[in-house]
């Protein structure tokens, strides 16, 4: 049995506010109605060219804020593209997927510089 992940359980949960039914944000988006549920489910990764065009439609057509479905795609396929990035920023990323526990005040203070950083909820 799978487990939804973030980004199926925030497209469900936008859909599902925003009174759409699977079948119809199927059809708009011109896929199966299953495509779909296994990208909701987490049965099959999100290929990258759906990732912009869900987190597009659940913005621009369900009128609904999903915060950072590009991250929790990201994260539900267990990858992150180091594509164009400085060797320094792929060193970074790299050297954070090598750590395997951080006490929850060491997390803290890294995710507020990514929020710094990035001026959004990471």
């Amino acid at each position: 049995m799978t487990t939804a992940t973030d980004f199926g359980k925030a497209v469900r949960m936008a859909r599902i506010e925003a009174g759409v039914k699977l079948s119809e944000m199927a059809a708009a988006l011109e896929v199966s109605p299953a495509f779909l549920s296994s990208l909701e489910t987490g049965r099959k990764k999100i290929p990258d060219d759906w990732i912009n065009r869900i987190a597009q439609y659940v913005r621009n057509v369900l009128k609904v804020e999903a915060v950072d479905l590009e991250a929790k795609a990201a994260v539900s396929n267990g990858m992150v593209s180091l594509d164009g990035l400085s060797p320094q920023h792929q060193m970074l990323v790299a050297g954070f997927a090598r750590v395997r526990t951080l006490n929850p005040e060491t997390e803290k203070m890294f995710r507020e510089l990514l929020v710094a950083a990035c001026g959004s909820n990471t």
